[in-house]
């Protein structure tokens, strides 16, 4: 009965929360200015504003070739010839429409080529725009994504730990991303706010009623939908689809920012709530898994053409399961349960001058896999890009990368991968230095 009750108090609040905004929204296209200057005979002065829904096309391609020396060249990634590839090319068709109140309303499709793979949508969300703040709702990323600003933020080149390097360097087992903050929704389908600005400070809010769910997904919260393993992490659940998901995310974020003179500054702390499933494919059973709760803390300081800043991601348990599994896939997880969910901290620097801009940032992770064994990792990366002509980039990347696990995490690993990619092998500790060069074309 308190579960049925939590939720219909929850979705009264967002009902009421939409309501009011749209409320005012649609007050904004129905007043009136209280004062006008003189006009020229004939002119309409209340559609002088007006803008009718335009369309706005923009997108990007990036080829870059990247060469690896690493300890370990398990999986096809020994040899020293470069590998060539052409990254995620995406449009987008934005179309903006503007009430003469200043309210703006927005329409945004993405759609993501991967050569060799397919087309897909990969945003697909509506915007309104006004005095209230920002309300979106749709396939889009939320407070967890747009709000922080951290080192790895200023990289540029391939995007370091979030880019290329995945495809070139063997990651140890067990070891999290620099960037995995588990119970992250992605773009699976959330209703979004962001406040005004009032004296420098921005309030963020997300509501994901289910983070495997995209687009057209029916209700079923029973089972993971059409974008499983979304905030979950593959150092912890190697198989997506035996990952687990959430209901009823929430995420908060709040910002502080400001500029003076050639000073500028921001910063974030986001925090995120779920309730967490695990549900193994081809089963209707609910394994027992700890509530999602993660926050992130993020500074930026520029200054002139230098900008320094800094993040700071606790997992906790955060989707880790809550007792040993005997049977079935769960008892491929072993103890997984005693561990946790993973730390990650950065921090960086940047330096533009010209169409140059040089940047750097150390990386790093700690996890325990078990109750006693653990594994981490160091990862600095160094980036220069050229803007060489109005929507034509060249870039250049060195990362050099450390990673430690041990031999139950690699057991663990390798189990799944048995089921799911029989020719793959789980990986022990690693190093290497990995060379990157490339170009994007946007418009």
């Amino acid at each position: 009965m308190t579960k049925k009750l939590n939720s219909l108090v929850t979705g009264l609040l967002l009902s009421g929360a939409f309501f009011v905004s749209t409320q005012s929204a649609f007050a904004q296209t129905q007043a009136q200015p209280q004062a006008q200057q003189p006009q020229g005979q004939g002119q309409a002065p209340t559609q002088a504003q007006v803008q009718a829904p335009a369309l706005k096309i923009n997108g990007y391609t990036i080829v870059n070739a990247a060469m690896s020396n690493q300890q370990r060249t398990d999986n096809g990634m020994g040899g020293s010839d470069p590998h060539i590839a052409i990254g995620a090319s995406d449009l987008y068709f934005t179309i903006t429409g503007k009430a003469s109140s200043g309210l703006e309303y927005k329409y945004r499709i993405n759609f993501e080529s991967i050569p060799g793979s397919s087309m897909y949508i990969n945003r697909n969300y509506i915007e309104f725009n006004g005095n209230f703040g920002v309300l979106q709702a749709g396939n889009l990323k939320g407070p967890e994504g747009a709000m922080p600003e951290s080192g790895m933020n200023l990289i540029g080149g391939a995007n370091g730990i979030d880019g290329t390097l995945g495809s070139v360097y063997n990651m140890s087992a067990g070891v999290i991303s620099g960037v995995n903050f588990v119970g992250e929704t992605n773009k699976t389908t959330k209703f979004v706010f962001y406040s005004p600005t009032v004296m420098g400070f921005q309030l963020g809010f997300a509501f994901t009623p289910n983070t495997s769910h995209m687009g057209k997904d029916g209700r079923n919260n029973a089972a993971p939908g059409s974008a499983p393993g979304v905030g979950s992490s593959s150092a912890i659940y190697p198989d997506k689809a035996n990952s687990p998901y959430g209901t009823r995310n929430i995420v908060v974020g709040l910002t502080y920012g400001g500029v003076a003179d050639k000073w500028s500054w921001d910063f974030a702390v986001v925090g995120m709530t779920e309730k967490s499933h695990l549900v193994f494919k081809g089963s209707q059973e609910q394994f027992p898994v700890n509530n999602a709760n993660s926050y992130q803390l993020t500074a930026a300081v520029g200054y002139d053409k230098w900008r320094v800043a800094a993040g700071w991601i606790d997992n906790g348990k955060s989707r880790i399961p809550k007792k040993k599994m005997d049977t079935g896939l769960g008892a491929k997880l072993e103890d997984t349960y005693q561990g946790n969910a993973g730390k990650a901290w950065n921090v960086g620097t940047s330096y533009t001058v010209g169409a140059y801009q040089f940047a750097t940032a150390y990386h790093r992770t700690d996890r325990k896999t078990d109750a006693t064994n653990k594994a981490n990792s160091d990862i600095v990366v160094a980036t220069v890009d050229l803007n060489a002509l109005p929507g034509l980039k060249f870039f250049g990347e060195v990362d050099v990368v450390k990673t430690r696990t041990n031999d139950k995490a690699v057991a663990v690993q390798q189990a799944f991968l048995n089921d799911t990619k029989k020719d793959a092998k789980a990986v022990g500790n690693n190093s290497a230095t990995v060379f990157m060069v490339g170009s994007k074309v946007s418009f």
